[in-house]
């Protein structure tokens, strides 16, 4: 195999930076010619995958009394950290909402630095008089400002309810919970949930929640 085939393979995947580093690698390729460019550019792609869900954190989420059994974030706290470092893209989703204290000033601070901010919320008539108050009443101070959006009642099979909870940002940060954005569901209740940050999850959420609404499967409130 010719030597250029070395800088061929590293122009190949971007890799020409890093020279220095891939050096070992390069000298245990020419000891063994038998392996082709393209197998060595597919085991580099494979590594950096591997090395990028490394680098992701999955963390746990939890409101209610601690333990010294787990190690767990406060859901108020990674709520408005999503919130508070959404630079394009910020989806917020429960089934019920009342006013957080905070909670509308962080949406109105991400709407001033041009993020655009989506609540797929349940409401008293899609729900079939489920609830008693819309879930978008406490952030009527973003209405104009923020995109609403519902499941529609007729779409649903009997009974089913719009029960996610979770807040995504710039496909990268995402909290998925089992508490409604309420004051006890973010700060007394025993609540449970995950926070994912630098995982493919966030943007598959993102991508989900587009797909519906381009369907009209979410409709604006």
């Amino acid at each position: 195999m010719r030597n250029g085939s070395h800088v061929e393979l590293l122009d190949s995947v971007g890799a020409s930076s890093f020279e220095d580093a891939l050096a070992p690698l390069l000298l245990a390729w020419r000891a063994e010619p038998r392996v082709e460019p393209s197998a060595l550019a597919l085991a580099l792609e494979a590594a950096l995958k591997a090395r990028e869900a490394a680098a992701s954190s999955v963390e746990l989420v939890w409101t209610g009394p601690a333990s010294d059994a787990a190690t767990t974030l406060n859901t108020t706290a990674v709520l408005f950290r999503i919130i508070r470092r959404s630079e394009k893209r910020l989806l917020l989703m429960s089934y019920s909402a009342f006013p957080i204290p905070g909670l509308v000033d962080e949406l109105q601070a991400a709407c001033d630095r041009g993020v655009s901010v989506r609540l797929v919320l349940e409401s008293v008539f899609e729900s079939g008089n489920r609830l008693t108050i819309d879930a978008a009443a406490p952030f009527a101070l973003v209405r104009g400002r923020a995109a609403f959006y519902t499941w529609p009642h007729a779409l649903r099979q009997p009974g089913a309810v719009m029960h996610v909870k979770c807040a995504v940002a710039d496909s990268r940060t995402a909290l998925v919970t089992s508490a409604n954005l309420t004051e006890r569901g973010v700060d007394a209740n025993f609540e449970l949930g995950t926070y994912f940050e630098d995982s493919p999850l966030p943007q598959q959420i993102e991508r989900h929640i587009d797909a519906l609404a381009a369907r009209d499967v979410l409709i604006a409130m």
